[in-house]
């Protein structure tokens, strides 16, 4: 199999026209990066801050489509090689020049960053060996078929080998939180504004802001106030009780929303790996010997329970779709087979009685509050709607900088959180999720919830390693279809992604990943 993809026809083509005169723009966000580390803590809202101080071999287009970036061209030698040229030029903030040894010392840093809750390491699986061919030329040598290795490497943010290994702390303190990206850092602290420069001698268009600042705003109310009252330009994930006054007739002379379909899928994931369980009581208030969620009429019952269409319409204000499955409809790998989901609160009591829980059990529920609009609101109504069945829960939300640590160390035996599989297809959440943990193959690397399967363990393997896209897609739709036939977790809905700006300042593209990218914040016209 070979492949060639020349720049030019995956060039991000702008208009020609950009201000003359220097701009600023302030950002309101709902969350803010916890680390500036590109190979720390694998979560969304750091990763949409570091793609505008870093860059990747290849980028992802609103869409999720790959398109050109480090690199101008790649292509598949044989099965086990892939070889990428880098575009001529690029210089990275410090002014050292980029070369194939920054992306083999990228990749030899991923899986050897100290103390990493969420690794990378799962972007870089099957990589055996990175070749140096020349300075604009690398190789990447594979343990067998790597189809997915392009993909994957549009997730791995390029990081300079001119001043050596450098720790977290040296990243996070800026010191060696040097990209090649449209923007350079000029400050940052937790909790305060992540505050950038516009790189002068960036390869793509040229970044229209002078300087950016990014604020975290995580409440819902002050951030929207800020965009009414003028104090920020932008903001992300807008309150859907805002949305409506933002589009009338007065409010849309002055503001713009921009909303899409996100890659992001709410889930409730059972704790299936120990047993007993922390946090599990029968009826009486006693603790359970057994894991009632290893018995899969248990967990078809507490999905039965879920009426997700109430929550889509009534919570989500309609914008958000019913989920059935863990990826979005079109998405490479998801399943037109399986079928709608349902509510069904009696067969779900039934099921329980069969069980062998004919008074239900309790147990608590964690998620996150401060990730995704409404995240605790679907968290409390799916709760409720569990409770109607038997199933009584404590509800525990709590604000992220706790939550995934703790989920990290599988402290609870129910949790609820929204993931993105943000390569546009299948295989990266069941690599990571779904297959058993596997630290020699970089494989179940955030399985939080025990799940083990060997049988669906074998499907991903043999996707993994088969560069026949139709045979690849039907090995992970079967996959998918074992998984939610079993239950493993369960879906609730998909989230729609909603921006908003002021009408004389920005326009914007909604992106399928979620993420807020200043160079994609283009003045208005």
């Amino acid at each position: 199999m070979s492949r060639f993809v020349p720049a030019a026809l995956a060039a991000f083509v702008l208009a020609a026209a950009l201000p003359a005169a220097a701009q600023e723009l302030t950002i309101g966000m709902q969350g803010e990066p916890g680390t500036l580390d590109p190979q720390f803590n694998l979560l969304g809202t750091n990763t949409s801050a570091l793609r505008n101080i870093y860059d990747t071999l290849l980028s992802r287009d609103s869409s999720l489509q790959l398109r050109p970036s480090l690199a101008e061209s790649w292509k598949a030698i044989d099965e086990t090689t892939w070889e990428f040229r880098l575009r001529e030029g690029v210089r990275f903030h410090d002014g050292s020049p980029l070369t194939a040894e920054d992306v083999r010392f990228t990749i030899a840093r991923v899986p050897n960053v100290q103390g990493n809750p969420n690794s990378y390491a799962t972007y870089i699986q099957g990589i055996r060996e990175v070749q140096v061919v020349d300075a604009r030329t690398v190789r990447f040598l594979t343990e067998g078929p790597v189809p997915l290795l392009p993909v994957n490497l549009s997730n791995i943010f390029i990081i300079s080998s001119a001043k050596g290994l450098r720790s977290t702390s040296e990243f996070n303190n800026g010191s060696a939180a040097i990209g090649t990206g449209p923007y350079r850092l000029a400050s940052w602290q937790p909790g305060q504004p992540l505050v950038l420069e516009r790189n002068g001698g960036y390869f793509d268009p040229p970044p229209a802001w002078s300087r950016v600042s990014f604020r975290p705003i995580p409440s819902d109310g002050a951030r929207v106030g800020a965009l009414l009252s003028g104090d920020v330009d932008f903001i992300n994930a807008v309150p859907l009780q805002d949305v409506a006054r933002l589009e009338k007739s007065e409010g849309a002379r002055r503001f713009r929303v921009f909303s899409g379909p996100s890659a992001y899928v709410y889930m409730l994931f059972p704790e299936l790996g120990k047993e007993p369980l922390a946090g599990m009581r029968d009826a009486q208030g006693q603790p359970l010997a057994r894991n009632p969620w290893k018995d899969a009429r248990v967990r078809e019952a507490m999905s039965l329970a879920i009426n997700r269409q109430a929550i889509v319409e009534r919570l989500m204000e309609g914008r958000a779709r019913v989920a059935n499955q863990a990826v979005p409809e079109g998405y490479f790998g998801h399943s037109t087979r399986i079928a709608p989901a349902r509510f069904d609160a009696e067969r779900a009591r039934t099921l329980l009685r069969e069980a062998g829980y004919p008074n239900g059990f309790q147990t608590t529920l964690s998620c996150p509050n401060d990730r995704f609009v409404n995240d605790s609101k679907i968290c409390e109504a799916a709760a409720q709607q569990l409770q109607r069945v038997g199933i009584r829960v404590e509800l525990n939300a709590l604000p992220r900088a706790t939550f995934f640590p703790a989920r990290a160390r599988r402290e609870w035996p129910l949790h609820a959180a929204g993931w993105g599989s943000l390569t546009g297809e299948s295989s990266y959440f069941l690599t990571s999720q779904i297959h058993t943990p596997d630290r020699a193959q970089g494989l179940g690397a955030i399985n939080y919830s025990g799940i083990g399967d060997p049988a669906i363990d074998t499907l991903i393997q043999r996707a993994r390693r088969t560069l026949d896209e139709a045979e690849r897609r039907a090995l992970l739709e079967e996959a998918m279809e074992k998984t939610i036939a079993q239950n493993l977790l369960v879906p609730i809905l998909t989230f729609e992604s909603v921006w908003a700006g002021r009408a004389d300042r920005v326009t914007f593209t909604p992106r399928g990943d979620e993420e807020t990218l200043a160079i994609e914040v283009r003045p208005a016209r």
